[in-house]
């Protein structure tokens, strides 16, 4: 069964929730007597610490994505070289056996820019065992068994940044849904205690009852149409 999605169950941006959670803590410290007598106690301090730890512990979007950007230049610059290579050989099997002769079309299909990534790998593949296969033919236009070797390392080369590229692709997607969980624990917790916060200080003393608002908008703050407060 497919999973679904994890999403924000809030709109505050990361950096203000993070900032709100850290403006609470220090506010439950000075109100503590107060807290104390709500059933706060060291566990439960203890658990929102480490929730607001854990949010700051995951790398955030902008990093995971120059992550996944890094690998993909990298599968890029591997495929720019291989099919360079084998442009090359296609075209000396072509000056030597023709582009429509049968031994031409054991090098597999010319049209290597047109190719997925494991499409290339796989006619790469085919030309390497055709390459040697013809090397004495070839010679003459100038291929080489360090050349051949060269077509092999490359493929490799691909075969191995394309697996990186796929693994960095899931792991970013697993580091991008544990940030949004955190997140939201994070935010389950700041309501909780916001929420407290205004219940205690409710009609007795309107300042510290301001302090515990928190408005669910990207800035944290009060915007137009005016929100409802958490």
């Amino acid at each position: 069964m497919k999973k679904d999605q994890v999403k924000r169950d809030f709109i505050i941006a990361d950096s203000v929730l993070k900032q709100k959670a850290d403006e609470l803590m220090n506010l439950i410290d000075r109100d503590i007597t107060e807290f104390t007598d709500r059933g706060y106690n060291a566990a439960k301090k203890t658990e929102l610490i480490e929730a607001r730890t854990a949010v700051e512990n995951y790398p955030n979007d902008e990093q995971l994505e120059a992550i996944k950007m890094d690998l993909t230049a990298q599968k890029d610059a591997a495929r720019s070289a291989l099919e360079k290579t084998m442009r090359s050989i296609f075209n000396m099997a072509e000056n030597v056996f023709g582009q429509f002769g049968a031994r031409y079309k054991e090098f597999g299909n010319a049209a290597v820019s047109q190719q997925s990534d494991s499409g290339l790998v796989r006619i790469a593949k085919t030309m390497t065992a055709t390459a040697t296969k013809y090397l004495t033919e070839l010679a003459e236009e100038g291929l080489t068994e360090d050349k051949i070797t060269t077509l092999t390392t490359q493929r490799e080369t691909l075969d191995a940044a394309i697996d990186a590229q796929a693994k960095g692709i899931s792991d970013r997607n697993l580091a991008t849904e544990g940030r949004i969980e955190a997140l939201n624990r994070l935010y389950r917790l700041l309501s909780k205690y916001a929420g407290i916060g205004q219940d205690i200080f409710y009609e007795t003393n309107e300042a510290k009852y301001n302090d515990y608002i928190i408005y669910n908008t990207p800035s944290g703050l009060p915007e137009n149409p005016t929100p409802t407060p958490l």
